[in-house]
């Protein structure tokens, strides 16, 4: 369950309770107290250069159905 309150980490833009958000699935992206929640697909693939993965996917998480 995500936290009531989240953020992009690209765009900085609230992620509203409910909506869909996309997920980094490398594993240093959400370990500890560093989550790196995305708005978007963009949002996401605007991370990617700057991270330096070598395989990196993303996950789709959030919305109603969950």
């Amino acid at each position: 369950m995500p936290p009531a309150s989240m953020s992009c980490a690209t765009c900085r833009k609230a992620i509203a309770p409910g909506t869909r958000w996309v997920r980094c699935s490398v594993a240093s992206c959400n370990t500890g107290r560093l989550k790196l929640r995305f708005c978007t697909q963009k949002c996401w693939e605007a991370h990617v250069p700057t991270a330096r993965h070598r395989k990196a996917s993303f996950v789709e998480e959030g919305g109603a159905a969950e």
